[in-house]
């Protein structure tokens, strides 16, 4: 029934499916760390998209730049309006002219 040569023969296939599935595994562990190395980290990213100014402001930076203007705070409200061309909130007594 089992004889030492099928033991044998049984031992060296499971040495050589074993040893066969350790090399495959490590081949595949291989080429993930050379993917990781080639794929820049989290930090990586956010480091360069900070020092690029990434997509979104990239997005802002081709708006028109906004000029600077003067608030003043409403007399009858307290809410701040532009000191120039500054236009009525609605409210009957709004010292600002209605708008168009």
């Amino acid at each position: 029934m089992f004889s030492m040569q099928k033991i044998i023969v049984f031992a060296l296939i499971c040495a050589a499916l074993w040893l066969g599935f350790r090399f495959v595994g490590a081949v595949a562990r291989r080429q993930k760390m050379e993917e990781r190395k080639a794929k820049p980290s989290l930090r990586e990213r956010l480091r360069r998209s900070a020092g690029h100014g990434g997509p979104m402001r990239a997005r802002e930076a081709a708006r028109d730049p906004v000029a600077e203007v003067d608030m003043v705070a409403c007399r009858v409200c307290g809410d701040y309006v532009a000191a120039a061309g500054a236009r009525s909130c609605g409210r009957k007594d709004c010292p600002y002219t209605a708008r168009a």
